[in-house]
């Protein structure tokens, strides 16, 4: 049984002590007097399977395409190349090759190859139509909807974080407190 790091009390945040990762414990905090139960994630204690390549013992054997050494024990189901254990990896769902996981992964549907950056938007509807002044009647609500919109949504894959948004943000406020000033004094004037 291995001890693993302190762990903080659900109340206080003290340190509980050493904890076990292999079983479940019940305690008591010697600061606050909170009673605990601590409950391991089950793959912190989960033996992971090795892929163990059995060797070739006659000629009659077929091989690895890429370890002429290892028996082969599987197809790859995309290209039909004969893989030891080491090489058949499940891929999903599939059993395939390295190379086939690569080229899989290039042509993923799934993967992202490009993000809309709100920030970007945000910053163009309040910013720009300051030069036409008149536009920012629409474009300052449209500027701070895409701020809203795009504030939990991922950003770039580069980074830039979330000023583009704030200064968006900041300015189409601006202008719409500008606006509504400017109804107000045409109003109270009348």
């Amino acid at each position: 049984m291995t001890a693993g790091p302190a762990l903080p009390c659900p109340k206080c945040r003290s340190a509980l002590g050493e904890q076990s990762w292999h079983g479940t414990e019940r305690g008591r905090c010697s600061s606050c007097g909170t009673d605990y139960e601590f409950i391991p994630f089950p793959a912190l204690t989960a033996s992971r399977p090795r892929a163990v390549p059995k060797s070739v013992l006659m000629a009659e054997h077929a091989t690895c395409f890429y370890h002429a050494e290892n028996q082969a024990e599987a197809v790859c189901e995309s290209c039909g190349r004969f893989v030891c254990a080491i090489c058949a990896v499940d891929f999903g769902g599939r059993r395939v090759c390295p190379p086939c996981i690569m080229a899989a992964k290039d042509k993923d549907t799934n993967a992202v190859s490009s993000r809309t950056l709100y920030g970007g938007i945000a910053l163009t509807f309040a910013i720009l139509p300051i030069l036409f002044w008149p536009v920012t009647l629409l474009t300052s609500p449209a500027a701070l909807g895409f701020v809203i919109y795009g504030w939990r949504k991922p950003g770039s894959l580069v980074g830039g974080g979330r000023a583009r948004l704030v200064i968006a943000g900041l300015a189409a406020a601006l202008q719409i407190v500008a606006w509504g000033l400017l109804f107000v004094r045409l109003i109270t004037e009348e």
